[in-house]
């Protein structure tokens, strides 16, 4: 039985009217419609009858009402109760990761671990660029970063490093360069840049590794979002330089991914600050720890 439906019917049976529940519910007077009918075809009786724009609970539907209303109570009071029973006894994992995460082994890892682990939830929150700090007070934080770094995090945060990443260049399929096995940067310089922009952390080592190669990249477009990156680069609007695993299962039929020199090297890892820490997050700290081990 959908708890929703009996949600549903309580409204309509305290505004005997479907466009207020529908306000009421956020939703349209065709949905309220279907819910009812629906509810009505499980239980096999009439709820309401209509006519002439009104409505009005029928007898069998007054009788219900009350363990309506009684099982809708439990169900919320169960609810509260469950989320109690999680809140203290840690049960939730709370990660913020980069957006694209779901190309590294670490949204593996997680996965893997809620299948070993069902009494586990996973809170994920994806923000634009993860920096290696933490808003908590000194020594408790429950909240497990995954990020993209170029150097080992301070001595206050301890980290798993998943993998390795490296930069590459994306460019149009038609492009003279795009049949190199390997491409010297420094051959890009002529070419408009469409780059990840300053609120990644990508910006300033893109920045930094042109000018290692010697010269100061003319970037014709800044932006957040690699895919449409992707596609400009498809358009024959510039070229860009990506992380290599980030951008393999964007790549279209008309863009190619070459490697570069120089690169540089990432780490993707997962990290926290050391400190006591909530049960979900050192049961997946011990797990990350144990599959590193064993890998």
């Amino acid at each position: 039985m959908d708890i929703h439906k009996f949600e549903v019917f309580l409204d309509l049976a305290e505004t005997l009217n479907f466009t207020k529940t529908a306000e009421r519910q956020f939703t349209t007077q065709g949905n309220v419609s279907k819910q009812i009918l629906s509810l009505e075809t499980e239980l096999d009786i009439k709820l309401f009858e209509r006519s002439h724009r009104k409505i009005e609970l029928t007898e069998v539907g007054s009788l219900l009402l009350p363990y309506v209303k009684n099982v809708v109570e439990q169900y919320h009071s169960m609810q509260g109760v469950l989320e109690a029973y999680t809140n203290e006894n840690n049960l939730s994992l709370n990660i913020l990761t980069i957006p694209t995460m779901i190309n590294y082994d670490g949204f593996a890892k997680i996965t893997e671990f809620l299948k070993l682990h069902p009494e586990f939830t996973v809170q994920l929150k994806e923000v634009e660029s993860v920096e290696l700090t933490y808003d908590e007070p000194n020594g408790h934080s429950d909240t497990i970063h995954f990020a993209r770094s170029f150097q080992a995090p301070q001595k206050s945060i301890e980290w798993l490093p998943t993998e390795k990443d490296y930069f590459a260049a994306v460019l149009p399929k038609r492009h003279p360069l795009a049949t190199k096995p390997r491409l010297q940067l420094e051959e890009l310089q002529n070419e408009n840049f469409l780059v990840l922009g300053p609120s990644t952390n990508l910006y300033q080592p893109v920045l930094e590794l042109c000018h290692e190669a010697g010269f100061e990249p003319k970037i014709s477009y800044k932006g957040s979002r690699i895919d449409l990156i992707i596609n400009m680069i498809a358009n024959d609007m510039g070229v860009a330089i990506v992380m290599e695993k980030t951008v393999k299962n964007l790549l279209k039929e008309n863009t190619v991914l070459v490697p570069i020199t120089p690169t540089r090297e990432s780490y993707l890892a997962f990290t926290r600050r050391i400190g006591e820490h909530s049960l979900a997050s050192d049961a997946f700290w011990a797990y990350l720890k144990k599959d590193n081990t064993e890998n």
